[in-house]
């Protein structure tokens, strides 16, 4: 179990709310389509063979091929990014953490390839989002040569304002990718990052607090990090297996 990454220590007192669950599944049907060629008299040339039509039975084989192709090629245009913040809990005088302060865990899946990155804060504002995309998601798919398409987000004064003013907005606008904040025709809900936070809560979050007397966010975040580096080698040796398979 990817729990077992975290270290042991004495347990801190802590609170918890889940965020809010929403739920989306995709599954695009793409059809096949046939081309007949009429065959004709050309002069002195011998007329031409009529191209002949798949087999029944070959037809699903070249549908996942063409399928395929197509998914490569849009992957090629760029990835598609979820982002979603939510809050974990509240802790009162515990560590390093004056007074009663909150918890929060920004998050980023990326829907092509299941990859997630995931950071802790003490507020929820504007720079926070931008701060974990400067220092998590952006340096990985560069380092990668993958480029990042579009980001989708909720509506929420974290993620959208005016362009010039808004970091969010500005930090996207000047990378080159495409905001689609929750609301436009035809975007699904985030329920990959609430189906990431959920194994977060139950897999890192709840375990880590239990065992740590002294709760220190630095040590939160790098032991989060561990976490998380598991979780991606995990998801990225499933895509290759899956890249690696025959067809059926």
């Amino acid at each position: 179990m990817l729990h077992e990454l975290i270290p042991s220590s004495p347990a801190a007192k802590w609170t918890c709310t889940p965020g809010p669950s929403t739920a989306w599944a995709d599954c695009p049907k793409r059809a096949l389509r046939n081309t007949e060629v009429e065959s004709g008299q050309f002069g002195d040339h011998l007329p031409q063979e009529p191209v002949p039509h798949a087999h029944r039975c070959m037809t699903p084989m070249i549908e996942q091929e063409e399928t395929k192709e197509k998914e490569i090629v849009a992957l090629d245009e760029g990835h598609s990014l979820f982002q979603e913040i939510f809050f974990f809990c509240t802790v009162k005088n515990v560590g390093d953490i004056p007074g009663a302060r909150c918890i929060y865990v920004e998050t980023v899946v990326d829907r092509d390839s299941g990859i997630a990155f995931a950071k802790v804060y003490c507020a929820k504002n504007a720079m926070n989002a931008v701060d974990i995309l400067s220092s998590r998601v952006v340096p990985f798919f560069e380092r990668h040569g993958i480029a990042i398409k579009e980001i989708h987000t909720r509506k929420t004064s974290e993620y959208c304002g005016l362009f010039p003013v808004h970091p969010f907005e500005t930090y996207l606008a000047t990378s080159h990718i495409e905001h689609l904040p929750k609301g436009h025709p035809g975007q699904p809900d985030n329920y990959l990052c609430e189906q990431f936070y959920r194994l977060l809560l139950k897999e890192f979050f709840l375990p880590a607090l239990r065992k740590k007397f002294r709760l220190s966010l630095d040590e939160l975040q790098k032991d989060l990090d561990a976490f998380v580096e598991a979780y991606n080698a995990m998801q990225m040796k499933r895509e290759n297996e899956l890249k690696s398979a025959p067809l059926p």
